[in-house]
């Protein structure tokens, strides 16, 4: 749509909820075909959608005169439109936003930018308040940084009438849902029939879409808050169908993490063979769950797209090489699993079961893990740093159960290297509590909530500090640290198995 089409439409809905509610609607009926107005529950729980607070997020962005260099991008008329009408008003809280974001996101990329902003904005309550839909100490890092700009907002909405920028954007909005609704339609329907997933198994869940008018272009953000996964999508030419579908394969399998876990923990001994792999990120190394489920994805990704055996097998080899070395297990495993009538939900449970550990061990160790990619223009690959290799090798030690050598390791990041040291301070509070020193662990682990910006060694944070006030017998307190980490365990399988036992019961209690 260009910015003449959106100034002429602006005149079809001026009222602050009227565009909102048409947004929420589109799914249901392109999805479902059914009537205007049912529980969006009833439509298995996918909803495509905009939303007012993340918008307002942005739209202070905008107003505060961030983000220029993208404004003029394929695809941005919409923030163009937004920058024009915040320009032609008097905004006299201007200057506190731009004092605001120059303090917090100094060199965010524009990536980064969003990626803060994103977090915040799917945990505030809708405008005027803007109030957050958690205590602030539960928020993730990167959403509690910008948490002081929540009066900030407040004064910009009334100020620079938000209400009435954000009815005038429903055009573009509803014209993106039109767009993108046949595409995320067929991708669903598509995975719900591949895993053979009944309608009506989302328990309440929640996979929202989220189209974003005024982020940077061609940006696709996830997050998973309690039970509800979102995906952000800013303005983009093509849309975003692998990484919208690759999330909600997450919404689908993700809970047989938690339902088959027990199974899973039994073939954990695997961690060992992939953890030197370079290109595979530290969540998959520590969360073995997690491992699990994405290797699965990835096979399942395969066999839907139905690739040629050539393509499959090279795409396979890839996948390995970054330390997914259940991947072609899973793939073989599928091929069995379409020639039988039982759905995922069950299937899955068996094919776990008949992982031979040997064999997989096996396999892997002959695997030449990829390392990390050399620049372009020729340039040497870049070594690790002292700090990154030495903590490498701290929770490699940890891994092996060897403590001491690893406080040495962790100590000396911390004393010569970087003073917060989110990954020292955690592995230092780790081999306290497993050295049965509980005061020392506590304070370890609240310097880290003070340093830590990884959402794994946060949750984790939270859960170890309920552990310990269970074991100290503070309920009360244990409680708090569960609930806090609960908001943001879902994305790790195996931290969210630790809360809900951890809500259930003390730690250390047995039935």
């Amino acid at each position: 749509m260009t910015l003449h089409e959106l100034k002429r439409n602006t005149q079809i809905s001026r009222r602050k909820r009227e565009g909102h509610y048409c947004a929420w609607a589109a799914l249901c009926m392109v999805l479902t075909g059914t009537a205007w107005g049912q529980s969006q529950q009833q439509h298995g729980g996918v909803v495509l959608d905009s939303s007012e607070s993340l918008f307002g997020v942005l739209a202070a962005r905008v107003a505060a005169g961030e983000d220029m260099a993208y404004s003029s991008a394929t695809g941005q008329e919409g923030r163009r439109f937004a920058s024009d009408y915040l320009g032609r008003k008097q905004i006299p809280v201007k200057a506190e936003l731009r004092a605001f974001f120059a303090e917090t996101q100094p060199h965010a990329s524009s990536a980064g930018m969003l990626s803060d902003c994103v977090s915040l904005g799917l945990l505030l309550g809708s405008p005027p308040n803007y109030k957050p839909t958690a205590p602030e100490s539960s928020l993730p890092p990167d959403a509690r940084k910008l948490a002081p700009v929540v009066p900030l907002l407040k004064s910009l909405y009334d100020q620079a009438s938000l209400a009435d920028l954000w009815a005038q954007m429903q055009p573009w909005i509803q014209g993106e849902i039109d767009r993108q609704s046949p595409v995320v339609r067929r991708a669903i329907e598509l995975s719900d029939a591949y895993l053979r997933f009944p309608g009506g198994t989302y328990l309440g869940r929640t996979y929202a879409i989220i189209i974003s008018p005024l982020g940077p272009p061609e940006q696709v953000q996830a997050r998973i808050y309690g039970q509800n996964y979102y995906v952000v999508v800013t303005p983009s030419r093509d849309i975003k169908a692998q990484e919208i579908r690759h999330q909600y394969l997450h919404f689908l399998l993700d809970p047989l993490a938690y339902k088959y876990a027990k199974e899973i923990e039994q073939k954990s001994e695997l961690k060992s063979s992939f953890r030197t792999a370079a290109l595979l990120p530290a969540d998959f190394k520590e969360d073995f769950g997690l491992f699990m489920v994405e290797s699965l994805i990835y096979a399942v990704e395969l066999r839907l797209d139905r690739r040629p055996e050539k393509e499959a097998n090279a795409r396979i080899e890839a996948l390995v090489s970054q330390g997914f070395i259940l991947v072609p297990y899973y793939y073989s495993a599928l091929l069995a699993y379409e020639k039988q009538e039982s759905s995922m939900s069950l299937f899955l449970k068996e094919a776990i079961e008949k992982i031979d550990i040997a064999q997989e061990r096996l396999r892997a160790s002959k695997v030449p893990f990829a390392s990390q990619p050399a620049p372009a223009g020729g340039q040497p690959k870049p070594a690790l740093s002292p700090e990154e290799a030495l903590l490498n090798r701290a929770d490699n030690l940890i891994a092996e159960g060897n403590y001491l050598e690893a406080r040495t390791a962790y100590r000396e990041v911390l004393d010569t290297l970087n003073a917060r040291s989110e990954r020292a301070l955690f592995g230092l509070a780790v081999v306290s509590s497993n050295t049965r020193k509980p005061g020392l662990a506590e304070d370890y682990f609240r310097r880290t909530l003070e340093a830590a910006q990884d959402l794994r060694i946060v949750t984790w944070t939270h859960i170890y500090l309920g552990r310990i006030y269970d074991l100290q017998t503070d309920r009360r307190r244990a409680l708090e640290e569960y609930q806090a980490a609960a908001l943001t365990a879902t994305s790790f399988p195996d931290a969210y198995r630790a809360v809900q036992d951890g809500l259930d019961r003390p730690f250390g209690f047995h039935k």
